[in-house]
Parts: C-alpha cells; sequence; structure tokens
C-alpha cells in the first residue's frame, strides 16, 4: 500500500511511502473459518449430450470470497472455478466437480478441489472440497471444506450466477482434521 507523504514545492513529484501489507503474521497457522462465496458465468456452454436424457455441461466462474467475520482467512478474496457437471434429467439428479484458484490483494494464491456427488437436481446442493496448496503466505495449505451452493435467479439473461458457503478447518503444513 502506498501512502503520499506531502506534495510541498511545486514542481517536486509528491513522495509516497511503500508499505508492504502481509497478513502472513496476522494469520493463525490453523483455525476454523466460514466464507460466503458467489461465482458468475459470464457465459455459460452450451451442454453437450452424452445419452439419453443426459448431458456433461462445462463452467468457468468467476468468484467472490468474503469470510463472515470480516477479516482472517478467505477474506476478500478473487477466484476463478472450472468444472464439470453431469445432468441426468430422467433420474433428476446431477453431479460436478472442478477445481479453483482464489489471490489476494497481493496475488498469493489458495487452490481447491471440490465434488458436489450425485443428487437430486434444484437450486441448491451440497458437497466437499479441500484446499490443496498454494504460494506465498498460503504455501502448504491444507484442510477439508463443507460447501452449500444455491443456483440464484440471473438479473441478466445468459449468464448464470451462484452463492453459497465454505466452511471447514485449515491449517499450513500440518494435518487438519476430516469433516464433521
Amino acid at each position: 500500500m502506498c501512502i503520499r507523504i506531502s506534495h510541498l514545492l511545486i514542481g517536486v513529484p509528491a513522495l509516497y511511502s511503500c508499505v508492504a501489507i502481509s497478513y502472513a503474521e496476522d494469520l493463525p497457522r490453523s483455525g476454523d473459518y466460514k466464507v460466503i462465496y458467489t461465482g458468475v458465468n459470464m457465459a455459460p456452454s452450451k451442454p453437450m449430450p452424452i445419452g439419453e436424457n443426459r448431458v456433461v455441461a462445462m463452467s468457468n466462474i468467476t468468484m467472490t470470497a468474503v469470510n463472515t467475520e470480516g477479516s482472517g482467512f478467505l477474506n476478500n478474496l478473487a477466484g476463478r472455478c472450472v468444472g464439470l457437471a453431469t445432468l441426468d434429467n430422467d433420474a433428476k439428479t446431477v453431479e460436478s466437480h472442478g477445481r479453483c484458484v482464489y489471490a489476494d490483494a497481493s496475488g498469493d494464491q489458495i487452490f481447491e478441489k471440490y465434488d458436489y456427488p450425485v443428487q437430486a437436481q434444484g437450486t441448491g446442493l451440497r458437497g466437499t472440497a479441500e484446499w490443496t496448496g498454494g504460494t506465498g503466505k498460503f504455501a502448504g495449505l491444507s484442510g477439508a471444506i463443507e460447501l452449500t451452493n444455491t443456483r440464484l435467479s440471473p438479473m441478466t439473461d445468459g449468464i448464470a450466477q451462484v452463492s453459497g458457503t465454505k466452511t471447514g478447518r485449515y491449517s499450513f503444513n500440518g494435518t487438519t482434521s476430516s469433516l464433521k
């Protein structure tokens, strides 16, 4: 973050003090969290048939994550998720699997693998995920995640929107317990 210190003389460039902000010292090596996320798929792909009344659909979703505490792990992160969903319209089921990456303001990244097992089609899904590592201050990240996902009615035709929660426990260079 850069802060303007002075601009006292005409023709003299303003002086700035740049301070590197690091949250690594503020982030505990392990902990519990609850995050609210939103996602927007700006250009959903057309589903591809894979059998009678069965299709697969790819997604490329722009994400935002905010910790419910307003600070700490996973607060104010931008992200991207790429996934593949299989829909069986006869059985009225869906399953989805994919990967996500989130980044904080300094560019450090967090990697996630998610799975929504076969379940009834509808607006709300439940799944699990895991942190599979990270870069910078997030290096060595691991942990189990419980997911909820709600499909929203988009305000703009031709896009898909979701919101949901991520809850769980994380740790760095250690082990985390399984989901409860």
